[in-house]
Parts: structure tokens; sequence; C-alpha cells
């Protein structure tokens, strides 16, 4: 567990330009607790635009092996937050994301909030 941000903030995804899928696992899990929300909230919306981020965090969705992980919470919440024409990018997986039964796997609430992939 993190006590401070700096601590969390040395193990950013993002090094070189490049994502670290197991650095953002542990953002996207420290993302469901709120000591660090704020923070992390920041960071995500620098990179609302990134394809990447938007293809990595489906993959934590859709991957059976993060099954019930804070990580699928935390990456349908910033998914949602995600530039749409990125997520046009990705429709047929982010479709695929938004019919999970289970509500919080969703990155959308309800089908109506997507018209806008059409």
């Amino acid at each position: 567990m993190f006590s401070h941000w700096e601590e969390l903030e040395k193990l950013s995804p993002v090094q070189n330009g490049r994502w670290d899928k197991d650095r953002l696992y542990e953002y996207l899990v420290q993302s469901c607790c709120m000591t660090f929300q704020e923070e992390l909230n920041r960071f995500f919306h620098q990179y609302e635009q990134d394809r990447q981020l938007a293809g990595l965090l489906l993959d934590f969705l859709l991957d059976e092996d993060y099954d019930g992980s804070d990580s699928q919470m935390g990456a349908a919440f910033y998914l949602s937050r995600m530039d749409r024409a990125v997520l046009r990018e990705e429709k047929d997986r982010l479709l695929l994301a938004q019919a999970n039964e289970v509500d919080w796997k969703r990155p959308f609430s309800n089908a109506c909030q997507l018209s806008w992939l059409e």
C-alpha cells in the first residue's frame, strides 16, 4: 500500500512515451481507493486521447485473468472519460465490454450513452 502520492507517482505507467501494463494495473487498482483519486484523475486526464491507453483499458476489461479485479473497475471508469474519437477506433471491443452482464464492467451505464458510436 502507498501512503503518499509521490510513492505511487514513481511507478508511473508511462515511461519514455510507452505504457507499462503492470504499472498501469497498479494505477487502476489504486484508483478504486479514495486515497489518490484526485491525483489519478489528473494523471489519466492527460491521456484521454491516447489510443494505446484505450486499448490497454479494454484489454483489462476483456481479459478473464483480471476478472473481479479492481483494475477492471478502474478501466471501465477511465474508458468512460476517453475521447470519443479514440473510442470509435475501438468500437467492436468497446461494444463487447459494454455487453458484459456485470454493471461495473461496463464503461457506460446504458446503451443510449453510446449513440455517438454510430
